[in-house]
């Protein structure tokens, strides 16, 4: 039995998260975000960087919970109205740590991207993130 064929539209589009933070939209491939949860205050640890914002259960797993802002360098929204935390799955190796959440400070939102609508801005004030 033969495979279905897919559309060339299908090859050249991306199935995103927008993920509003502080003021801007953090695009993500679909695939990394594990779930989006309801914010809860991490278990701090004041001996970290200001970013490390603490540890919070998940499914019965440890996560990190980072500021995508305070890496960069930027300012946060400390009350935000509908703050939530995008669990992504681990990057790197799994094992070690095979979640990391951000917090946001809102809704995601589902986009489809095509290949020809992503472009480089070369004056863009980029962050270490």
């Amino acid at each position: 039995m033969n495979a279905p064929l897919q559309s060339s539209s299908a090859v050249n589009e991306l199935a995103t998260l927008l993920i509003p933070i502080s003021g801007r939209q953090l695009v993500l491939p679909n695939v990394t975000v594990a779930e989006i949860i309801p914010y809860m205050e991490p278990q701090a640890d004041s001996d970290k960087p200001d970013w490390f914002l603490g540890m919070f259960t998940w499914r019965n797993t440890g996560v990190p919970l980072i500021s995508f802002e305070k890496i960069n360098g930027e300012t946060t929204v400390e009350n935000a109205t509908n703050p939530r935390i995008a669990v992504l799955n681990g990057l790197v190796d799994g094992r070690k740590l095979p979640f990391c959440g951000i917090v946001t400070t809102g809704a995601p939102r589902l986009m489809r991207i095509m290949s020809d609508e992503i472009s480089t801005v070369e004056d863009a004030d980029y962050g270490p993130a």
